[in-house]
Order: structure tokens, then sequence, then C-alpha cells
């Protein structure tokens, strides 16, 4: 296949939107539902898909012969508010076009997240897993099946959407570093979580470039009960201060914290991840690593959109890595000096 050729195939909706300068609801109405835009506009985004040698074709025969115009989104918690903005990102992307989300909710149970990507690999037409806790041999054998997307993780041969990690980390520890913490303990989520593993992996190298000591603790469940039980273990040995696997498992800790008298962030500096609403209004506030939530929910879903309309487009995969920003609050603050 020639360069051409592959870049032509690669054009989606979302480029001829762009350069027809419309919405690309319009765009996907123009191909399907001719009649729901007017003559002119419909003139317009054909004329720049030729342009731009989009086709509307359907796959080839080994490929899917028939569009369900459902995607499935994969979350291990529901009720964790992280997944609930990434969905609306999402349902941001989907806005006006033909697709519909079919959310999968594994509630952390890896048997479940088989089960149900097993039970819709055929009744959508793509599936972006936003947190699977399944093996990258797994997920390899699900992408022969149907195009995906992860996030959170990287898989070697899938599209992927990361934070960036390393960036995040370092923010924290030089904000530790700059109140006078000597000693840092992460909290650890869940044991077969890609994230945990590299927020661990991240922590330990930035700790080591501030002359920071650093241990880990866990894993524990990325709930708030998982933040009440590590405080509970680590309650007799407490550290300068704590970074946790989530901002769950850090308001748990903290509360606990304040409950049995300990004076935060004076005596115990605390650091979750996420940035979820309550993160604001618990204490002074817990200090929390940030992700673009919505902007990352959009890009897995235009890139998943992507995959399923050039199915036998250039299979390289695509790795993006979002930014991570530390947002400041009461839970983190300069050591008491005795």
């Amino acid at each position: 296949m020639s360069a051409d050729r592959d870049s032509a195939e690669r054009v989606t909706i979302y480029d001829v939107a762009k350069h027809a300068q419309v919405a690309p609801s319009t765009v996907s109405r123009a191909f399907s539902r001719p009649g729901r835009v007017s003559a002119a506009t419909h003139a317009k985004v054909m004329a720049s898909a030729k342009a731009l040698g989009y086709r509307s074709a359907p796959p080839p025969a080994q490929e899917r012969t028939q569009r369900n115009n459902r995607l499935g989104i994969e979350v291990p918690d529901l009720t964790n508010p992280y997944f609930a903005e990434l969905i609306s990102g999402m349902q941001e992307a989907v806005k006006g076009l033909d697709h519909m989300l079919l959310l999968l909710d594994s509630a952390e149970d890896e048997e479940r997240e088989r089960h149900n990507l097993l039970s819709a690999v055929d009744v959508v037409d793509g599936i972006v897993l936003s947190g699977s806790r399944l093996s990258d041999a797994t997920l390899n054998h699900l992408t022969k099946r149907i195009p995906v997307v992860v996030m959170n993780r990287r898989v070697a041969g899938l599209d992927s959407v990361t934070p960036d990690y390393e960036h995040g980390m370092g923010q924290a520890m030089a904000h530790l570093a700059e109140t006078g913490t000597r000693t840092v303990t992460y909290v650890a989520g869940p044991v077969n979580s890609w994230s945990d593993g590299e927020r661990w992996r991240t922590a330990r190298a930035a700790a080591k470039n501030y002359g920071i000591q650093i241990n880990r603790q866990g894993p524990y469940a990325p709930t708030t009960t998982g933040g009440e039980q590590a405080f509970e273990d680590l309650e007799g040995v407490l550290p300068h201060a704590v970074i946790c696997y989530n901002d769950l498992i850090a308001l748990g800790f903290m509360v606990s914290a304040l409950r049995s008298g300990v004076k935060v962030p004076s005596e115990l500096s605390v650091i979750g991840h996420d940035d979820i609403p309550l993160a604001r209004f618990v204490g002074g506030g817990l200090t929390s690593l940030a992700t673009p939530k919505r902007a990352q929910g959009r890009a897995a879903v235009e890139r998943l959109i992507r995959r399923i309309e050039n199915p036998s487009a250039h299979r390289t995969p695509v790795e993006g890595s979002l930014p991570v920003r530390l947002v400041t609050r009461g839970s983190t603050g300069h050591r008491r000096t005795y």
C-alpha cells in the first residue's frame, strides 16, 4: 500500500469537518442522512471529503460488514467520580454523531470484566478500556476481534491515552520538598493496576531527585474504606507525607488522620490523584494531581472512531500522553518545626 493511499484511508469525519468548517455531526448526517442538511452544506462536505480522499465505503470482506453504532466503554468502578468525568468527555465526542455509548462496569472484578467484554464484543463497533485489569495478552486477543483503545495504560500494539505521570509526580515531590518533607509513603491501589505501577515508579524516581526517603504501603482498595485501612496500618509510624493512588484513598486516609487528632498538614501532608470534585470540600481541601479527564475521554473515543472508520488503515498504535497538574490545597503545607 502506498503512503498516499494509507494517508487517505486514515482521513476521518473529524478531518472532513475541519476542512469544511462544519461540526463532525454535520459530516455524519451528510453521509448517512443527507436530507437533514441543506444542499449547500452537503455539497461543501462532499467537496471536502473528495479533496481529502475520505471514503465512506464499507469495510473489506474480512472486516465487520455491519455496524451497530454503539461503542463499549469499560470502567472499573462507576461509583468513582473520576470515571464519571471521563464518560462526560466521551459523550461530548459522540454528540451529534450516530454512535451511542454502552457502559460496562466491572466493579474491580477481573472475571466480571472478562464476561462483560465477551458479551459486548458482538454488539458494539469498538471498545474503550478506561482502566482494564486484564492481561496484555488478553487485550491483544480482544483487539483481533474488535477495535480497542486503552486509557491509563499502555499495551504493545494498542492505541492508548495516558496521563504524564512522571511530570506530575515531579511536581508533587518538588512541592513536598519545599514544605520540609523528608519521608513519604506511597499508598498503593489495586495490585493489577498499570497506573498504580507507573505512579509508584515515578514517585520513587522523583523522591530520589529531591533526596526524600520513600516507602510503599499496600495494596488497598481504591475507595475511602481502603484509605481508612491504610491509616490504621500506618498510624503508629506515620511519615511526613503520603501520596495516595487516588483521591478516594487519600480522603479516607485524611479523614481518619483528622479524627485521630493528627494535624494536617503541620504533622502530616496528604496528596491524592485525579482531583475529583469532593477533593475541594474535605478539611482544608485535598492537594491532588489533576488530569484533564474530559479531554482524555474525548481523545479516546475520537481515536476509537478513527480505527472503526478505517479498519484497513496503518496499524501502528498511537500513544498519547496528557498533562498532569498539581493542585495544591490545605492538605499540604510547611511542617511544624520543634
